[in-house]
């Protein structure tokens, strides 16, 4: 618009508004068919975004499951992250094969119960391994369940896991993880319901002549307490100190100028006490000559000692380090 109104033309536009003599835009009624309806307890609004602690976690945990498991087998088993990632629970359960090695467990002080799943193709190669094998012999998998031993030897690798997964929790939670149960068939490890979003870790466990994943699968609201901590960095076991740092503040702090005070005593005397002191007048103190003194640093008690003379000057000799 080049033209520019006068005020007359803009109080005259106002007045036609108001009056009605001149018509304006009228709000159309919003079409009730277009407005959805929103779930207060859906979890599809969750922000998928990346948990750098929780990767970090997982990250820490295959060096150190990979060092356990080495350990056990007494061969070198590489354990390497794929992936962590947000999704539903049902959609990540029609990924999983049956029969498929699944354990349930707790991470008290959170809520909720988590899910580790090992593949058959692990769990028999890793078995084949404990007596003596090379892990590379095709096994069959499908129509046939675990036998009572080699449920044995799978809980005691997943004891393991879990061992090691409580300790690389304890930088972001001190977490106590127990174990529940196994099953075999996903339909009886039903932790939340199937629309529920989860958090998945997934992990390659590669035996040289075999390779096969397991993984992690954690409710979302289970993370929930803790999940600004799981959005920020990783938190280190021990604070990292700076050594050089530190050396150089502590010869700075050496020469820090500081107050000292020698108390030789204490008494109280009433205000018309005071004003009758004169010259050659002797206030009694509440210390004999004989008891150490009070050595004041920045007005906090730290020292007790004896009053002397050093080099002809009036001095005080620590005698001890005042209990604080």
């Amino acid at each position: 618009m080049s033209q520019v109104l006068s005020q007359e033309e803009i109080d005259a536009l106002l007045n036609g508004i108001s009056g009605g003599d001149i018509e304006t835009e009228q709000d159309e009624p919003p079409d009730p068919s277009a407005i959805q309806p929103y779930n207060l307890t859906n979890q599809d609004r969750i922000v998928r975004g990346r948990m750098p602690a929780l990767e970090m976690t997982g990250e820490k945990f295959t060096r150190i499951f990979g060092i356990t498991i080495s350990s056990l087998l007494k061969k070198v088993i590489n354990i390497t992250t794929l992936s962590v990632e947000i999704t539903k629970y049902g959609q990540f359960m029609k990924t999983v094969p049956v029969p498929t090695s699944m354990h349930v467990f707790k991470m008290e002080p959170l809520k909720g119960n988590a899910l580790f799943i090992l593949e058959s193709q692990v769990v028999f190669a890793l078995i084949d391994i404990i007596f003596g094998g090379s892990g590379q012999e095709s096994y069959k998998i499908e129509g046939r369940d675990f036998t009572s031993i080699e449920n044995k030897f799978i809980n005691r690798i997943v004891l393991s896991v879990l061992s090691d997964f409580e300790k690389v929790w304890k930088p972001i939670k001190d977490l106590t993880i127990t174990y529940i149960k196994s099953e075999t068939n996903p339909q009886f490890a039903q932790i939340v319901a199937p629309t529920d979003i989860v958090v998945v870790m997934r992990f390659e466990c590669d035996m040289g002549f075999s390779q096969g994943t397991m993984n992690f699968c954690i409710p979302y609201s289970t993370l929930t307490p803790i999940r600004e901590i799981l959005l920020g960095g990783y938190q280190t076991e021990g604070l990292e100190i700076d050594r050089e740092w530190a050396e150089r503040f502590k010869e700075q702090l050496k020469h820090s100028n500081v107050d000292l005070t020698v108390e030789l005593g204490r008494t109280e005397l009433s205000g018309k006490d005071i004003l009758g002191l004169k010259d050659g007048d002797v206030i009694l103190l509440d210390h004999y000559y004989t008891d150490d003194l009070d050595i004041y640093v920045e007005d906090v008690l730290k020292f007790k000692g004896q009053p002397g003379i050093y080099k002809g000057n009036q001095a005080v000799a620590i005698s001890q380090i005042a209990a604080n």
